[in-house]
């Protein structure tokens, strides 16, 4: 059994598994080698690999497979199977994903820095030592708390968001939550001003330069920004995320919160 079998399967998996099925067809067991180099990148078993490879064939040949994939991965499967090229680069950054996601391995980049996914931090129980202003103090806590209350609220099971260390040659950044299902890097502010927004931004930025693969980009925050700073965030092309009430909500139609 793989590390991950019995957890739900994620649009990247779908899209390595599918190229497998259009490339090769049915024809590939749990023997196979190629299913199980797949197998170990996924962190699932052999045979979980070989039953996705028949809900594909059920999909594109009803009556031939298992059970045809539905839903989302089905929407994304049908959008790129006929485009061999956008499949072919999809794949490529579905295994960049995968080799940092399910093995903890190392993706490197820029000479001399080291990525690794990370369990998200959670709120301190000591006092935080600060030795600027107290504001900053109170920052690191409202963001840790507004953290660990969007991990509980989105991610009950534990299952899809994580954070990610990158070590460059002059220090350590650390990315507050990745979300393995939407894709996003997600950093927490304290405040939806504009400057806790532009520095969000910047740091944002400089996350996603050291990765091999794409990723989306958003700001999680105690309150719906103002309008001309939601207008700011699309021109950054930064999504945002709130809390109201109980919930949270998001720039994306629900996107980055209800998928």
């Amino acid at each position: 059994m793989g590390s991950r079998d019995g957890t739900p399967w994620l649009n990247d998996e779908y899209l390595i598994v599918g190229e497998l099925w259009l490339r090769r067809g049915r024809a590939v067991g749990i023997s196979d080698p190629e299913v199980k180099e797949i197998a170990a990148l996924v962190g699932r078993s052999p045979a979980s690999i070989s039953r996705r490879v028949g809900n594909f064939a059920g999909t594109d040949r009803p009556g031939t497979g298992l059970k045809p994939i539905t839903g989302e991965p089905l929407e994304i499967w049908t959008s790129i199977r006929d485009n061999r090229a956008v499949l072919e680069d999809a794949v490529i950054q579905a295994r960049a994903r995968m080799t940092l996601l399910a093995n903890g391995l190392v993706v490197n980049q820029v000479r001399g820095t080291s990525i690794h996914i990370v369990a998200p931090e959670l709120p301190s129980v000591e006092p935080v030592a600060v030795v600027t202003e107290a504001t900053a103090r109170e920052s690191e806590q409202v963001e840790a708390g507004l953290r660990e209350q969007f991990r509980v609220w989105h991610d009950k099971k534990g299952e899809r968001l994580r954070g990610i260390s990158i070590k460059t040659p002059t220090s350590t950044l650390r990315v507050d939550l990745y979300d393995q299902v939407t894709k996003a890097l997600i950093e927490v502010k304290a405040r939806a001003d504009r400057d806790y927004l532009r520095f969000a931004i910047g740091q944002l930025y400089d996350y996603r330069r050291y990765l091999d693969f794409e990723v989306d980009l958003a700001i999680l925050v105690p309150s719906r920004p103002v309008d001309d700073l939601m207008g700011l965030l699309a021109a950054a092309r930064v999504s945002a995320i709130w809390r109201e009430g109980d919930a949270f909500f998001d720039s994306e139609n629900g996107r980055l919160t209800r998928s």
